[in-house]
């Protein structure tokens, strides 16, 4: 509050405006703030992709006519993708019948989880001589 002459009070006070945008910036860097610290506390949702184990993602590709690699351990719950890496299509096909993907172009995927341990033999139905293997046992 500023003085002039004794019979005038004058405030110092600031434009409602410019209040109201210091109460919106501060809502905002505290907004940011919270959501800074929600992300660097949360556990990563994004697991390695080369770990194998429940609830993961194992790829296997298709190239030079054979699944890379050839036979594959797992833990049950996995989900094992299949991704075609050449220009020739394939597909995959388990020889019990459990899963069979549709025909494979260029850079095309198919996904199958393993819930229950065992041996799965499969193969590519376009070209025979391609076969694999997935086992699925739980970890010890």
């Amino acid at each position: 509050m500023t003085v002039r002459n004794p019979m005038h009070i004058a405030t110092n006070s600031t434009p409602s405006s410019k209040v109201g945008s210091k109460i919106q910036n501060a809502l905002h860097a505290l907004r940011l703030t919270i959501l800074f610290t929600t992300l660097t506390s949360a556990p990563c949702l994004a697991e390695e992709s080369n770990k194998i184990g429940p609830g993961l993602v194992a790829t296997v590709s298709m190239d030079h006519n054979t699944f890379i690699p050839g036979e594959i351990t797992v833990a049950p719950g996995t989900t094992v993708t299949w991704v075609n890496r050449e220009t020739m299509p394939h597909t995959v096909v388990d020889t019990n019948k459990g899963f069979r993907s549709k025909t494979l172009a260029k850079d095309a995927s198919f996904s199958f989880t393993f819930a229950i341990a065992g041996e799965y033999g499969y193969l590519c139905s376009i070209h025979p001589n391609m076969k694999g293997k997935v086992i699925v046992k739980p970890a010890s």
